[in-house]
Order: C-alpha cells, then sequence, then structure tokens
C-alpha cells in the first residue's frame, strides 16, 4: 500500500481536478490512521498500550479505543493526553493530531505554547503540565476541552 505524506497529497492537489476528486479520495484513505500510527510509534519505542494509557491518564476503556481503531477522530485533549502518555516529541505530537484530524499546537495560542515548552523539554507529567497551566490560568488538559 502506497502511503503519502501530507507534503506529497498538497502536491497532487495542484494537478487534481473536481472530475479527479474520487481518485484523489482513494489516495486519501491509504493514508495511515491513527491506530497504525500508534501501533507503529510503539513498535519503533518497544513500549507497549498499557505502558501509555498508565501514563496518559485516560480510562482504559476509551484510550484501547482510540489505540484500536474504533474511535479514529478523539477529542484533541484525549489525543494530546495519549502523545504525552507515549513521551512522543512535538513533531510526532503535531503529525499524531493531523491525523486524527484535529488542530495542531500552534505557538501563537498561550495554551498550546506552555503545551509545547513541556514536550520540548521531555515533561510528559499530565499533572505536572495541568498544574503549569492553571497557575498560567488556562485550562489544563482534559478539562473543558473533551
Amino acid at each position: 500500500m502506497n502511503r503519502q505524506s501530507t507534503e506529497e497529497l498538497y502536491e497532487t492537489l495542484k494537478s487534481t481536478s473536481c472530475n479527479d476528486f474520487p481518485d484523489y479520495l482513494k489516495q486519501l484513505h491509504q493514508a495511515p490512521s491513527l491506530q497504525d500510527y500508534f501501533s507503529i510509534y510503539m513498535a519503533r519505542n518497544e513500549i507497549t498500550a498499557a505502558w501509555i494509557i498508565k501514563n496518559s491518564g485516560l480510562s482504559k476503556s476509551y484510550a484501547y479505543e482510540i489505540l484500536n481503531g474504533r474511535k479514529p477522530h478523539p477529542s484533541r485533549d484525549h489525543l494530546l493526553a495519549l502523545c504525552l502518555g507515549a513521551h512522543m516529541d512535538l513533531d510526532t505530537t503535531q503529525h499524531a493530531l493531523r491525523i486524527a484530524q484535529q488542530g495542531e499546537l500552534y505557538a501563537k495560542v498561550p495554551r498550546d505554547a506552555a503545551i509545547m515548552i513541556h514536550i520540548n523539554h521531555k515533561v510528559w507529567s499530565l499533572v505536572e503540565i495541568n498544574l503549569f497551566l492553571e497557575e498560567q490560568g488556562l485550562d489544563g488538559i482534559g478539562k473543558n476541552h473533551c
């Protein structure tokens, strides 16, 4: 299965007409799913779903629904919690957000910037991040966003 990057899909769109759109959709459906993305990440980093879930603070059943593909478009905060639980770096987290069709972390948004700083400094503790966010007067991950 030929899976194209987002950049390759952008290039394809430049020459895609409305009549060609069904063919484009076929290509789009070949992109990796969130389930595939986490499976590859876990294998490469030799970690388990149970370890990620334990670190994420999410309920086991809900987290497994995301990781098993039954919930392909979780809320942004639920996905951020899983990415933090997996100790993903910023690029990997951003890619997971794109796959799930959620907004990437954006440096001009104070809450997102605070989360990005923690990820960049390899601070993945949801408790620690939420305490920092609350100290800054920002909503914590999973609070008012799930």
